[in-house]
């Protein structure tokens, strides 16, 4: 069934944003006097929320708090929207929106930030809502997140997908019964999405389309 409802993840699913996540936990790392990740490794933090994958490495509270600080600064100075819309995901949008599906965004980045990135992107008047994390959420679920953008849309649960690139999109959806499409192009890749449980995997934007077309 074409699904009426649609929930997208931000980072690795509209947006490619790397580059500015990478380069402000870099400057995490040094501000602080921790020795820098690989690349690689660095990969692996994006999805979860910042401060819980700090918590799980073992660090102090009061080093998590100068950490999430130096993070944060680098993001305000120009870190947050050092990102593209991966290409087509505008077009996409647009004709989604134009055909009269009900669009929403549930990420894990901060409420004021999911926003932020929205509006600079001028996508904000085709979302019924767009939603991040709001005081008190954190770890790896993400179903708070996604249960706050299925209520924007105002839709039963079986006619919504959720459209992501990381396991916490995958799982989450599962555990609140809705259907999920991965995003291979972003940062999770076909193993982790597939081990998740994904409903369908795609490759690209293209692919995307169609997938949201069946």
């Amino acid at each position: 069934m074409t699904p009426r409802g649609i929930i997208f993840d931000l980072d690795g699913t509209l947006t490619d944003s790397k580059q500015g996540l990478l380069a402000s936990l870099r400057h995490m790392h040094e501000a602080v006097g921790w020795e820098v990740p690989s690349e690689t490794e660095l990969v692996r933090w994006l999805g979860p929320p910042l401060v819980t994958v700090l918590a799980e490495s073992g660090r102090s509270p009061a080093e998590i708090d100068a950490a999430l600080t130096a993070f944060r600064a680098r993001m305000a100075d120009g870190g947050l929207v050092d990102s593209t819309l991966y290409p087509g995901v505008d077009a996409l949008i647009a004709d989604l929106h134009g055909a009269g599906r009900q669009l929403a965004v549930a990420t894990h980045k901060i409420q004021r930030d999911a926003e932020a990135v929205i509006e600079h992107y001028a996508l904000r008047h085709r979302f019924r809502g767009v939603h991040g994390r709001i005081d008190g959420e954190a770890g790896h679920s993400k179903a708070e997140v996604i249960a706050r953008a299925i209520d924007s849309i105002g839709l039963p649960a079986d006619a919504v997908v959720m459209v992501g690139d990381r396991v916490n999109d995958i799982a989450s959806a599962r555990e609140l019964g809705i259907r999920s499409i991965g995003v291979a192009y972003g940062y999770g890749g076909h193993a982790e999405l597939a081990e998740a449980g994904a409903d369908r995997i795609v490759d690209s934007v293209d692919e995307l389309r169609e997938a949201l077309a069946a």
